[in-house]
């Protein structure tokens, strides 16, 4: 079963890292790091790639601030901004995300979110985002637009 995980895991990797983009808006190239609180407690950061023009995916790291455990893994997002007719600055998504548990008791975590980002400019913004799962956590960030 950790087969067919890993193997997911990086085509997914693989598909991002090949994509194009075609959105009128890039929700790609970004650079996102968390704080999220609860349960599970942690700082964690992801690199989006657009790979269609509502959806982005990308690899993530997450380290506890209880045990100091890792994970790696990928998420994929889904923007909702055309559907709902959002302009700039807000962004609005839901997703899910699965990783490897590198230290830790458990070995596998799946979990799905929903977040919102204010931009402050084409650089800038500030996201809150929550979630759900075997590790998920509500939590506020950064986002850095390249």
């Amino acid at each position: 079963m950790k087969r067919i995980y890993t193997f997911s895991l990086l085509a997914l990797l693989f598909f991002a890292a090949t994509g194009t983009s075609f959105a009128q808006e890039n929700h790609g190239n970004a650079l996102n790091m968390f704080v999220k609180f609860g349960d599970n407690s942690s700082i964690s950061a992801n690199y989006e790639f657009q790979v269609h023009q509502d959806i982005t995916v990308s690899p993530e790291a997450r380290i506890w601030f209880s045990d100091g455990g890792l994970a790696l893994g990928a998420r994929a997002d889904y923007y909702f901004d055309r559907l709902f007719n959002l302009k700039e600055p807000w962004d609005i998504w839901g997703g899910a995300d699965a990783g490897f548990i590198i230290d830790g008791d458990d070995d596998f975590s799946l979990n799905l979110h929903a977040g919102a980002e204010y931009k402050f400019n084409e650089t800038l913004g500030i996201i809150l985002e929550f979630g759900g799962g075997t590790t998920a956590a509500g939590g506020i960030g950064l986002a850095v637009h390249f």
